[in-house]
Parts: C-alpha cells; structure tokens; sequence
C-alpha cells in the first residue's frame, strides 16, 4: 500500500514535521510516525482531514503512487482543461444569447463593438514600436536588414493579432459571461404527507419550472476601457521586451569574447565593467517587466540598489572605454599583411567604346596627351577581400566585381588584436576599396563620359 510512503512525501512537501501535523490532526507523533512506516492506519475521518491538509484525492493517497499520479496528471490534464475550458466558453456565450431579448443583444452588440474599436486603436502605438525597432537596427540593403525587419514584423503583426482576440476574449467574458449566471430550478415531485396519506388523496403534481436568474452587473464602461488599456499595455510591454532579451543575449556573447581576448593579452577593463553594467541594468529591466506583465511581487530596494550599481558601474566603463580609445593610433590605412593588387589593361580607343561601372567604386580620371589612340586602364584591391577583373565585351569594357566568399575571419580578428596590443587602429573599410585609373587624352575621356552608363 502507497499511503506510508505518499503521507511522507506530502508532509515533507508542504514542509512540516510530524509533531506539527500531528497537532493538527489531533493525535500524537507516535501515530503519525506508525502511518508512515506502515505500522498502523488511521481511521476514516483522519484520512479525510489529511486530504483537506495535502488538497489531494482519497483514492490516489491510499492506493496509488501520488509522483506518477501527478506527472500522469500534468501530462494529460492540461489539454484537458483547456478543452474545457473552451467548451465551457461557447457553452455560457450560447446561454447569453439564449436568454436575451432583442433589445438586450442590440445593446450587447454595441458594447462588443465598443470594445473592439479600443482595441484596434492600440494598434498604432504597436505599430509606432514596431518601426523604431526595425529602424534601431536598419543598416542598409543587405541581407541582415530584410531578414531582421521581415522577421520583427512577423513577430509584431502575429503578436498583436494574437494578444487582441486574448483581450476581446477576456473583456468578453468578464463584463457579459461572469455578469449573468444563468440557473436552472427543477421542482421535484411532492411527497404525499401523512395526512394525505390517510385520506387517500394524491398530491398535486407540480410542473417542472425552468428559472433563469440573471445576477446584478455594475461593471461600468470606464473599468472596461480600463482593464482594456491595462491588458494592451501588458502586451506591449511583452513584445518591448524582446528586443531587451536579443539584446542582453548579445551583450553577454560579446562579454565572453572580450574575456576570450583578454587570454591573447588583450585587457580592455572599460569595455568589459560597460558591459557588465548593461547585462546587470538589462535583466533588472527584465524582471520589473515580467513583474508588471504577470502582476508578481518583487523587492523595490534591491531593485533600485540594483540599478544604481549597474549605472555606476557603466559609468566607469564608459569613462575607462573613452580614456583608452582615446590613446588609440589611428592609422588610416589597411592593416599589414594585407598586399594590394594591381591589374592594368590597354585598349584600343574608337567611337563606340565605353566603359561600364557603378557609382560607387573610386574613379580617376588621369589626363595623358600622348595616349590619343589608347585607353589605359588600371585597378586596385585587395584579393583577400574582393575578386576584381576586367572584361572586354566588343568595344565595351566591364568591370567584373564580386566579394570573395573564403574571406579569412582568423586573419582580420589576429589583425585587430595585434592593433588593440600595439595602441592602434587601422582603417579596415579600405580592405573592400576598389579603385579603378583611366588614362586618356583630354578628348577620348570627354567621349567616354558621354557614353559613361551608372
């Protein structure tokens, strides 16, 4: 039998000794002791009062074992419930129309689109945050910004569908489905009394009466629009702070890098206390949102004890970080080891030649009087980075440009700290600098950029 061993766990659960449950109970700890080892078992009203103490089943505290009972429980109840739960929903929404004049579902009909009307006017202020997140995090036509502002407005459209049905769902069901109860009243059958008993006479039977009673509701059109601004807030809320984890989860993997490159010799103590501060502020931000969201208790003074020391230590990051870069050498020009390419090419100049680029490659343009019949035409870059080549296609010239796909990261992180050792910093946007000479007559290149195409 289970019950020595479920008594014990309950107990222990629930975090009293046996003396305290036996006080309860009103016997001693010596039986309390024999129930769990299985050397006695109490009576009926014992067992009952231990399942009003443990808030759990008879059956199960005697017989079966209550972990598995639960997990089993867990497992299956929750969908269970949320059947229900639902069913019970449609169930009341069915006997409030059921039960309402015409008049009254007009008025409910209005009130409904009342609510909905407040609803979608909390869409704009969704939207609005939606745009500046997706605008804090733009950084042109690339790959990164579509993915990112596509996937923010996925996460922002699909959420605000999904908190405004739970909204209108629960406004519902609080201000019409918990306002009106609707109770069925049976009347049985009479029993004939002694008197009627010894006169012979049948009592009368009585009809079954269906009564419908509909409780008082004072919840008033400005609790409504209260609770409504309260739960869009919540949900607004909820999706603010996605960005705040995204951005926590990075602050946190670039803390681990700048610890990684402190074993390189590395020791950037501002960055590193910034980053602290920010972690430490960002989870404080966290919790006082989860707080709000799901009305949870938590300590005012630690959280602003909190925040003061992750201010402080951000402050001293900040002014260290501002004090090391600096006495930073800026040297404007690529890292060494980088080795710079050159390409030239000369092409016969004739009416119809010209030569085809985009706008942004650097061009010079170079005058040369002896080269009347030629065009001589020279580009620079760096292989590591980008693959450059020109291409003659009849009297067209065609700058052939794509970015290398095997770009050596190990070599430009080693780069970096070799800087950050030495106290410099090189200009790494010139590695993708690709710059192109045209060398002409004064006459071919006023001919050439008539035909130039952008």
């Amino acid at each position: 039998m289970k019950f020595g061993e479920n008594l014990q766990k309950l107990r222990k659960e629930k975090g009293i000794s046996q003396e305290q449950l036996a006080e309860q109970l009103g016997v001693t700890r010596q039986s309390v002791s024999k129930w769990e080892s299985g050397a006695s078992y109490p009576e009926m009203d014992k067992i009952v009062a231990l399942c009003n103490i443990f808030h759990c089943d008879m059956n199960v505290l005697i017989n079966k074992d209550i972990t598995e009972e639960r997990e089993r429980k867990d497992a299956t109840g929750i969908v269970k419930n949320l059947f229900q739960s639902a069913a019970n929903y449609v169930k009341k929404t069915i006997y409030l129309f059921e039960h309402k004049s015409f008049k009254d579902i007009v008025k409910l009909l209005a009130q409904v689109i009342i609510i909905i009307c407040v609803i979608l006017c909390f869409s704009i202020p969704f939207m609005l945050l939606k745009e500046i997140v997706i605008s804090l995090f733009y950084t042109g036509n690339n790959w990164f910004s579509m993915f990112f502002s596509k996937f923010w407005e996925f996460i922002f459209n699909a959420g605000y569908v999904v908190l405004a049905i739970a909204t209108f769902l629960y406004i519902f069901k609080i201000k019409f489905l918990d306002g009106e109860e609707v109770v069925e009243i049976i009347e049985e059958e009479e029993v004939p009394s002694k008197e009627e008993k010894d006169t012979g006479k049948q009592p009368e039977q009585k009809q079954k009466v269906k009564v419908v009673k509909v409780k008082s509701n004072d919840f008033s059109l400005l609790d409504l629009l209260s609770k409504a601004i309260t739960i869009c807030l919540k949900g607004i809320f909820l999706l603010f702070l996605i960005p705040i984890v995204i951005g926590t989860i990075f602050a946190i993997v670039v803390f681990v890098l700048l610890i990684a490159v402190m074993f390189q010799g590395v020791f950037l103590f501002g960055p590193i206390l910034l980053l602290i501060g920010i972690i430490v502020f960002s989870i404080v931000i966290i919790e006082v949102i989860l707080n709000f969201i799901f009305n949870l208790k938590f300590s005012k003074r630690r959280i602003i004890i909190t925040i003061i020391s992750s201010v402080v230590v951000s402050s001293i990051g900040i002014g260290l970080s501002i004090w090391y870069f600096l006495n930073l050498n800026v040297i404007d020009d690529v890292p060494k080891g980088f080795k710079l390419e050159t390409e030239e090419k000369v092409y016969t100049m004739s009416d119809d030649f010209s030569i085809h680029y985009y706008d942004y490659y650097y061009t010079d343009f170079v005058e040369d009087d002896s080269l009347q019949d030629q065009v001589r035409v020279k580009i620079e870059f760096y292989p590591n980075i980008n693959h450059v080549q020109l291409e003659e296609v009849n009297d067209a010239v065609f700058l052939d440009f794509y970015e290398v796909n095997s770009i050596s990261l190990k070599k430009i992180t080693n780069c970096i700290i070799n800087d950050l050792k030495n106290g410099e910093v090189h200009n790494y946007n010139e590695l993708g600098r690709v710059k192109m000479t045209v060398t002409s007559s004064k006459e071919n290149l006023e001919k050439i950029n008539q035909e130039w195409d952008y």
